[in-house]
């Protein structure tokens, strides 16, 4: 134990006979107060140093800030865009629906003017199908064929709609995906 203690001693005596060593700024072996303002010289530099370091990494922070609030807001306005988009072509889809419905209510009501034996009667004669043409609705027939141009132009213009939208999601896949 005696040891130990002895050897705990010593190395304590070293430690401190170090740290006094260190003390001495001047270097004439002793600490007075050149050694000290010495010392202050150094902390106030480090300081500096550290205040330089700390403005910088601040400077640093608020840059990466901004940057993400930028890029927040592009996102934001993306997504508002693509909601925009998404929005108009889903009302173009209902719409022509819509018309499409109104077509097939239009042809349904012309053919069930029609009798069933009427109309496999005139499959099966060619000649008399010209004159049972006639007893349909002839108005009902106008008004799908008015119709017609309003509808092929509605889904013409959902394709170019869809067209531009996955134009656009491309170009974002290519800014977000980086290839």
């Amino acid at each position: 134990m005696k040891k130990e203690e002895a050897a705990m001693d010593k190395a304590l005596r070293d430690k401190i006979a170090a740290l006094q060593t260190r003390d001495d700024e001047t270097g004439d072996g002793r600490v007075d107060l050149a050694d000290l303002k010495h010392q202050l010289d150094r902390v106030e530099a480090q300081l500096e140093l550290q205040d330089w370091q700390n403005r910088r990494l601040l400077r640093n922070q608020r840059l990466r800030m901004l940057i993400n609030g930028a890029v927040l807001a592009v996102v934001c306005l993306l997504a508002v865009v693509l909601f925009l988009y998404t929005r108009a072509a889903y009302d173009k889809i209902l719409q022509a629906s819509a018309q499409v419905n109104e077509i097939a209510a239009t042809l349904q009501n012309s053919l069930s003017t029609l009798d069933s034996e009427q109309l496999d009667q005139m499959m099966q004669t060619l000649p008399d199908i010209m004159d049972r043409l006639a007893s349909i609705d002839v108005d009902a027939l106008n008004e799908v064929l008015a119709e017609l141009p309003g509808v092929l132009d509605s889904v013409q213009q959902l394709q170019t709609d869809m067209e531009q939208l996955r134009s656009w999601l491309g170009g974002l896949g290519t800014l977000f995906g980086g290839g």
